[in-house]
C-alpha cells in the first residue's frame, strides 16, 4: 500500500528534478484546437495541451535517473534560474478504475505534505472528473520554498497528475502560462 502512495506523489518530485534535465521537441499543432497566440500543442495517444512556444519540451529519453518512472513528460521554462526554473510535468500511473479523482488528489497530497518542509496547502477545487490543489513546500530546509499547482485526472483507469512548479516571486506572465497549461489539459 505504501508503494501505491508513494508513486502518487511522482508528480510532484520529478517537477523538482525536471530544472536538470535536457531537452527535445516531441510537440505537434493541430487545426482542431484552439491555439492561444504564442502557444503551441503538445499531443500524444492520450492528450494534449497548450504551451509557450519557448518553453523546452523534454521527453522521457532524456530525463535523468532522479525522474520517477511514471513521468512521462515536462516542460520547462526558457528563462532558466540559478535557483529553480519554473515547469510543469506530466506523471502517468495505472489505478483501480473504481478510484474516484479526489480519493487520488488527497492520497497524493498527504505523501507531498509528508515530504515537504513547511508544506502548506493554498487552494483544493473539485471539477467534474478532475481535482486541482495549489500549495507550497520546500524538499530541504536549505532550499528555496515552491510554488505548486496539480491537476489530477483519472480516465478509466489511468491517472494523470500534471504538476506546475515556480517560485512564489516567478513573474505573473509565467504563472498565467503555468495555469493556462494546467487549463488546457485534455484528454483524447
Amino acid at each position: 500500500m505504501k508503494l501505491k502512495h508513494l508513486a502518487v506523489s511522482i508528480g510532484f518530485f520529478s517537477t523538482l528534478f525536471l530544472t536538470a534535465c535536457g531537452s527535445s521537441d516531441s510537440t505537434t499543432t493541430t487545426s482542431t484546437t484552439p491555439l492561444k497566440e504564442g502557444n503551441k500543442i503538445y499531443e500524444n495517444d492520450n492528450f494534449s495541451l497548450q504551451i509557450p512556444m519557448q518553453w523546452e519540451t523534454i521527453d522521457k529519453s532524456s530525463f535523468t535517473s532522479n525522474v520517477p518512472a511514471e513521468t512521462i513528460i515536462g516542460f520547462r521554462n526558457h528563462v532558466k534560474s540559478d535557483l529553480f526554473t519554473a515547469n510543469i510535468n506530466i506523471a502517468q500511473k495505472e489505478v483501480d478504475s473504481t478510484m474516484p479523482v479526489k480519493d487520488f488528489a488527497k492520497s497524493s497530497l498527504e505523501i507531498t505534505r509528508n515530504n515537504l518542509i513547511g508544506y502548506q496547502l493554498v487552494n483544493e477545487k473539485e471539477g467534474k472528473n478532475t481535482y486541482s490543489t495549489e500549495f507550497e513546500g520546500k524538499k530541504s530546509a536549505s532550499e528555496q520554498i515552491i510554488h505548486f499547482k496539480q491537476l489530477h485526472v483519472i480516465n478509466n483507469s489511468t491517472a494523470y497528475t500534471i504538476t506546475g512548479a515556480y517560485l512564489p516571486n516567478e513573474d505573473e506572465s509565467v504563472v498565467n502560462a503555468i495555469g493556462e497549461m494546467l487549463e488546457s489539459f485534455m484528454l483524447k
